[in-house]
């Protein structure tokens, strides 16, 4: 005879158990719907992604060039004085090869200076403006600062060089030093043109009949327009107002940018 406790626990034992047994969830079927949003979810985590590698690759060429080129500024303007020095020793003939340093550029609107190397091609200029050569003008005569022609400069459009050039405007001051003066420049035309527009660094950008023998002193700087683009040139031309002997101290347009006093607004 079995007992009414025995009797009832059995059967609670083994429904208990079929209870600890649990059904696997039925598998999901994705559809083509699932698939396609799935497909384009990843390709917009993708772009996304992409879109911020190229922002940073944009940041750095605007602006993570300019501490190299400022260190290769500092080499150039220590390769300019040491070319001035042998100037006076050896004379105005000792010239410099193209892709070393030529002069010494002053914009004191724009609170910039640089040193100008010789060439104007992409390695010549890579991080520093670069004065056209005989080569490089109609007629093979290129000038020298302060002399009657055209002294004509290319610049990248980059913050380290000619980034805020435009914002030149009539009447501005544009500085050269060579080994012995200071020319001071006065802006007279701001322009746009597009690159075949080759006479813009002509002996006179102004009337082609005086490229054989010009009758100004002229100063024009060349670099891209618009900004990070190169379909078109901007122009700035200047024409000679003033010459200095360096005996005589730097322009009160640039006396602030002197070294010493540089040094002392740090």
């Amino acid at each position: 005879m079995v007992s009414t406790s025995e009797r009832h626990s059995r059967p609670a034992g083994r429904r208990g158990h079929f209870r600890g047994r649990r059904r696997k969830p039925p598998q999901r079927r994705y559809t083509g719907g699932d698939i396609a949003r799935g497909i384009v979810r990843t390709i917009g985590e993708l772009l996304f992604t992409a879109g911020i590698l190229m922002l940073f690759f944009a940041a750095y060429e605007v602006y993570g060039k300019q501490f190299k080129t400022d260190q290769e500024q500092q080499q150039l303007a220590q390769g300019l004085e040491e070319r001035w020095s042998e100037q006076e020793e050896r004379g105005p003939d000792a010239g410099a090869m193209p892709g070393q340093a030529n002069s010494r550029l002053y914009i004191p609107e724009l609170d910039l200076k640089w040193v100008v190397v010789n060439g104007v091609s992409q390695e010549d200029i890579r991080y520093s403006p670069g004065h056209y050569g005989d080569d490089d003008v109609s007629g093979g005569d290129a000038a020298a600062p302060g002399e009657k022609g055209n002294y004509a400069v290319a610049g990248h459009r980059t913050p380290g060089i000619f980034w805020d050039l435009d914002l030149l405007e009539d009447g501005d001051s544009i500085v050269l030093e060579d080994g012995e003066n200071f020319y001071t420049y006065e802006v007279i035309e701001e322009r746009t043109v597009t690159p075949d527009h080759v006479e813009v660094v002509d002996p006179d950008p102004f009337d082609p009949e005086n490229n054989d023998d010009p009758e100004r002193a002229l100063l024009t700087l060349t670099t891209c327009a618009p900004k990070l683009n190169n379909t078109h040139r901007l122009i700035i031309h200047a024409e000679l107002t003033d010459t200095r002997p360096k005996e005589d101290g730097m322009p009160d347009s640039i006396a602030h940018m002197a070294p010493e006093n540089q040094a002392e607004g740090e």
